[in-house]
């Protein structure tokens, strides 16, 4: 089970990377009436699945045991 574990920890911090690259590939932009457009929805989902990643990595080595 814990095998499970860490797969699932790996893809947590692939997405966690996605999402910061993703944001750092992607210029923000001013609209005409001077809005700033970015796309700052994907840092806290990086933070969010980076720390979930943490805590399914955590599981998996204690579960190891």
């Amino acid at each position: 089970m814990h095998r499970t574990y860490l797969v699932a920890a790996v893809l947590c911090a692939l997405v966690s990377a996605a999402c910061f690259l993703v944001f750092q590939a992607t210029p923000a932009t001013l609209d005409a009436q001077g809005f700033l457009h970015e796309p700052f929805g994907l840092l806290p989902l990086g933070w969010l699945f980076g720390f979930v990643g943490a805590l399914l990595l955590v599981l998996a080595m204690l579960r190891r045991k």
